[in-house]
């Protein structure tokens, strides 16, 4: 799912309400600033998680001949592609 740049500041704006609102962050900057960072930040995560659905792909490109004789469910072995990528590299999911 693509996520514009107004649905991600929403949510970054969204979520810094509720920070705010409970007591959890005290902001030392103004509110765009901070809100900038956050959507920066998820953006990198969105590529982080592209390039990496891209690399599964392509290690389930090259060992399809592989598989495919066999019953096994190619969604599921990119999910466990991804799923093993991701720890190896200790990025959360």
């Amino acid at each position: 799912m693509k996520f514009t740049d107004e649905q991600i500041r929403r949510a970054c704006g969204s979520i810094l309400s509720r920070w705010k609102a409970k007591g959890l962050v005290r902001p030392k900057g103004a509110d765009e600033a901070i809100l900038a960072r956050m959507a920066a930040e998820i953006r990198k995560d969105i590529q982080r998680e592209e390039e990496l659905d891209r690399e599964a792909d392509a290690l389930l490109e090259q060992h399809l001949k592989k598989i495919d004789h066999t019953q096994a469910n190619t969604r599921v072995l990119f999910q466990k592609i991804k799923e093993r990528l991701a720890r190896d590299r200790g990025i959360v999911l």
